[in-house]
């Protein structure tokens, strides 16, 4: 698996030539399978050159470069390209709801289906939830999102609570003390208070 951020800006080497072409400029989406279809190399001598590799002529992706046979690969962008950018688009859930937009993306480099999708309001979105990319906008299901916003929240709330002190004693249901006053947080302490029903009055004593 590859995230854009490890992709964009690395340079392709054709291995027929033993030479550098460009290096990624963005990575096309083909919307109709919601699957990356090529990456648009800029050329190194000519800022102004733009050529389209796709997946299926990259031999490999490492932390350096980009593997191609041969240079040629890379071909002049035609206006037919049906593709899109899935970087800085808006996401939007089926609920209405404009959710950000997006930071970064993972896929599969062999298949080219997306992973994970990573908004810059911090919200990470499976790449199942994706239900449509048209006129520059990604459309998710909404169920999911509130799946993932809660999970953020929870990360949220443990990384506040971790490591603060208990001013008063949390019981239970049945008044039985189960977090003594002066306990610190940690990661066990939680999952008892989560346990117990009492996540909420644990909170209130930090």
């Amino acid at each position: 698996m590859k995230s854009s951020s490890q992709v964009t800006g690395l340079p392709l080497m054709g291995v027929q030539e033993g030479m550098e072409f460009g290096t990624v400029q963005d990575i096309v989406i083909d919307p109709k399978p919601k699957k990356v279809q090529s990456l648009i190399l800029r050329g190194t001598k000519n800022e102004y050159e733009y050529r389209e590799l796709k997946l299926s002529d990259i031999i490999g992706i490492g932390k350096d470069y980009v593997i191609t046979q041969t240079i040629e690969n890379a071909v002049a962008m035609g206006l037919s390209n049906a593709g899109m950018a899935l970087l800085n688009i808006r996401c939007i859930a089926s609920s209405g709801d404009v959710l950000g937009n997006v930071k970064d993306f993972v896929f599969d480099e062999k298949t080219g289906v997306i992973q994970s999708i990573q908004l810059d309001s911090g919200v990470e979105i499976p790449g199942e939830s994706i239900m449509a990319l048209s006129n520059n906008l990604l459309f998710v299901t909404a169920a999911d999102q509130e799946n993932n916003a809660e999970s953020s929240l929870e990360k949220e709330q443990q990384e506040y609570m971790l490591g603060r002190v208990v001013k008063n004693d949390i019981r239970d249901q049945s008044g039985q003390v189960i977090i003594p006053k002066g306990t610190v947080v940690t990661a066990d302490v939680i999952r008892i208070a989560e346990a117990a029903g009492v996540i909420i009055d644990l909170t209130l004593e930090l």
